[in-house]
């Protein structure tokens, strides 16, 4: 879910809040440049109420809330707006414009992808991936598919990922896990049954990372590291091309700076 569709939920806010929502969506570029104090003087509220409604959407405070909606509104740049991405083609559509319109769900997901991309964030991930003695990967329907794949590119470099979902496992894998092991979570939209696995791994002090759209899903919450998808699919779709493309970019990613890190580690030890 992104921020805006969070601020569209105006039943989570009181009428005070939803006078700083309104204002948020009604002068984006405006909020942007905008200090706390600044935005409680335009909207006649106060810095604490600015707060808590940054707190009820999520976030510790204006600041996380003010680079979130800017990345936010940097990634419209990159989108065209009249892309569906749950139904990119209609049934009576001619084949050519059937490709055509799959080729811009494609180009346009891993460009919207490449604008929110945290390169800092994504270089800590693969240092932990790289050092880790195992890494449990939970994912399930067409994201176990797309972690799949991963899994089998990632032993040509002499990595082994765990499905720990393979076999509905779950639970016996996060027991087993261990603070130099990692667990990485693949999932687009909320998962409630990974619950009593994201509890057992936190007992056990395992370093979690989520790739995920939901920011406000506990598995976002609890993670030590994010990759957060932005949210574009509908429940209804024709199928999972946008949040699988998505992933499957990701993960290739990963896979290309983990593939970088040991040919690197390789070169040094021969020289």
């Amino acid at each position: 879910m992104n921020i805006i569709d969070l601020l569209d939920n105006e039943t989570l806010f009181t009428k005070n809040e939803l006078e700083i929502v309104h204002y948020i969506k009604e002068n984006p570029q405006a909020v942007i440049n905008m200090t706390i104090k600044e935005l409680a003087q335009v909207t006649f509220s106060s810095n604490a109420s600015i707060i808590r409604l940054c707190r009820k959407l999520g976030y510790k405070g204006f600041r996380d809330f003010k680079i979130d909606f800017m990345r936010y509104m940097e990634s419209l740049k990159y989108v065209r707006q009249d892309i569906d991405f749950s139904f990119p083609f209609q049934s009576d559509e001619p084949t050519w414009q059937i490709i055509n319109s799959l080729a811009r769900v494609y180009k346009e997901s891993i460009d919207l992808i490449n604008s929110q991309l945290d390169i800092d964030e994504l270089e800590k991930i693969v240092d932990l991936l790289d050092r880790s003695q195992r890494v449990f990967i939970y994912a399930t329907g067409d994201s176990k598919i797309t972690a799949m794949g991963f899994t089998n590119k990632l032993i040509k470099i002499g990595k082994f990922f765990y499905i720990a979902t393979e076999n509905k496992e779950e639970v016996s894998f996060s027991k087993a896990a261990t603070p130099q092991d990692v667990a990485l979570f693949i999932t687009y939209s909320k998962q409630d049954v990974y619950r009593e696995s994201l509890r057992i791994l936190l007992y056990n002090h395992v370093p979690i990372i989520t790739i995920t759209s939901n920011h406000d899903d506990i598995l976002f919450k609890y993670s030590h590291y994010h990759i957060l998808i932005p949210h574009k699919e509908k429940n209804e779709k024709i199928a999972t091309f946008y949040s699988q493309i998505s992933f499957q970019y990701v993960l290739s990613i990963l896979y290309s700076l983990l593939y970088k890190k040991q040919k690197k580690s390789i070169d040094n030890r021969q020289s």
